[in-house]
């Protein structure tokens, strides 16, 4: 299974072979690392970054980040492996309301993907970190603090001064520090447009008492404070909502199918051959569950953008699968399943390092037009990020 990433593990090994192996070289490697199709990531390849979501463009998972008052916003597209986290639970971009503060691990471009988001030469000048723009991991604050073991302990209310007073609520963070994360108490802006959930429902923010453990999801505030859109001030408020993001992501991914790249293909003499995949992570484990138990799901072709070539469901070859393999702690991006399959016909997509989705048990749904790429002016207006 090729799990292992290349050319930032190859530069570490290098590094080792002339003795000069440091901290700052490895993490320099890993930082600078550069994808490649068919590989997945190392660990820690990239950098972190935070801001709030401005731009979307939910078909071809991509968008902009806006870090600050004066910072100019930061382009991104998702790696075809990128995942997003909403409430705790699996997302896509478009799940993801514009505004809301989202932490990501961003790397540098997909190789043959360099020209997808322009970067003017002035913008690197100011800021070096918009050469970091394909995101691995997207996930907004209740995503990223509660996977990792945080919340936040309330100090209390305080009233903010300076010329636009506003109320403050004072916390501080329990539990483990956090590459990216704010690591000491904090005050958030709060008033009537914060939703307070409780036991499932929204209630008024004096239900916040000093001493409660919340979950918070953040936007930007005057003077680039941070503001609170949603408090969850228990488990089981927060759960449903998860629960109700977890199903809009079934929804969707059965409807568009599991998406994967190709390992290896073997071509027989006579036509068809074999086809070896990886499924892609960051789905909810049922939907692997559920394409195990299918012996000869549809295999479709698709781009970078996950987006299919002309409609899946007709434009797809049955495989007959011979064998499911799963591989203990898959790199970040991979699922750790790999299946190969016997198919009658090679579609044109079929090849090492190229991208296609799996249809499991699921109803036949008609999907809009615009999803798809039926054509190569489609494929060249989806290849490029159009800036707003």
């Amino acid at each position: 299974m090729r799990l292992l990433a290349h050319s930032g593990l190859l530069l570490v090994l290098c590094l080792a072979a002339r003795n000069v192996l440091t901290a700052e070289n490895i993490r320099e490697a890993l930082q600078n690392h550069v994808p490649k199709s068919g590989f997945f990531p190392p660990a820690d390849a990239g950098i972190h970054l935070d801001g709030d979501l401005v731009v979307s463009d939910p078909i071809n998972r991509r968008g902009a980040l806006r870090k600050s008052q004066h910072s100019k916003r930061h382009y991104f597209a998702m790696l075809p492996y990128g995942m997003v986290w909403h409430h705790g639970a699996p997302a896509d971009v478009r799940d993801i309301p514009v505004g809301t503060h989202m932490h990501g691990r961003f790397l540098l471009p997909l190789e043959g993907e360099e020209n997808t988001i322009p970067i003017a030469k002035e913008d690197l000048k100011v800021n070096s970190d918009y050469r970091y723009n394909h995101a691995i991991l997207l996930e907004d604050d209740a995503s990223f603090y509660s996977r990792r073991g945080r919340s936040w302990k309330v100090l209390g209310f305080e009233n903010g001064g300076g010329p636009a007073p506003r109320l403050k609520l004072s916390v501080e963070p329990v539990g483990p520090e956090i590459e990216g994360a704010i690591n000491k108490p904090v005050l958030f802006d709060i008033d009537e447009s914060t939703r307070v959930w409780r036991k499932r429902q929204l209630v008024g923010k004096d239900q916040i008492k000093t001493g409660h453990n919340i979950q918070v999801n953040l936007t930007w505030g005057p003077f680039d404070s941070l503001a609170t859109t949603d408090v969850w001030l228990d488990e089981e408020s927060l759960a449903a909502c998860r629960e109700i993001q977890r199903q809009r992501h079934l929804r969707l991914i059965r409807s568009r199918f599991l998406p994967g790249w190709v390992d290896a293909v073997k071509n027989y003499d006579t036509g068809g051959g074999e086809i070896t995949v990886t499924l892609f992570g960051g789905m909810d484990p049922i939907l692997y569950k559920e394409i195990e138990k299918v012996k000869t799901p549809k295999i479709s072709d698709a781009a970078t953008t996950l987006r299919t070539w002309s409609y899946h469901q007709e434009y797809s070859v049955r495989g007959n699968r011979i064998k499911w393999k799963v591989a203990e702690n898959p790199p970040l991006g991979s699922s750790g399943i790999q299946i190969q399959f016997k198919i009658p016909q090679m579609l044109e997509g079929f090849r090492q390092g190229r991208i296609v989705r799996l249809k499991g048990p699921w109803t036949y749904v008609l999907l809009p037009a615009d999803e798809w790429i039926a054509s190569p002016k489609d494929f060249e207006l989806s290849s490029k990020l159009r800036l707003p």
